[in-house]
């Protein structure tokens, strides 16, 4: 069951992880979240909130920063 007002690629909050994450799919009573670094998590639909403003320009923020530290690691 697809929670209602969730959908793939909403940014959200995550109240019982404090995060901020984009929504990668769902499984059963789960949603699948991602951040830009990589971390990837499953939490309850029900602690999942859509993403404020302030949280969506968190998150880009947060994906700039980290090609920003990665920049330049591929060697060559």
């Amino acid at each position: 069951m697809k929670p209602p007002g969730l959908r793939v690629g909403m940014v959200v909050y995550d109240k019982s992880n404090e995060m901020v994450a984009v929504v990668d799919d769902f499984v059963g009573p789960f949603v699948c979240l991602s951040r830009p670094t990589g971390l990837t998590w499953r939490s309850r639909w029900f602690s999942v909130r859509e993403g404020t403003p302030y949280e969506q320009r968190q998150l880009r923020a947060i994906a700039a920063l980290h090609r920003l530290r990665h920049k330049g690691l591929g060697g060559g």
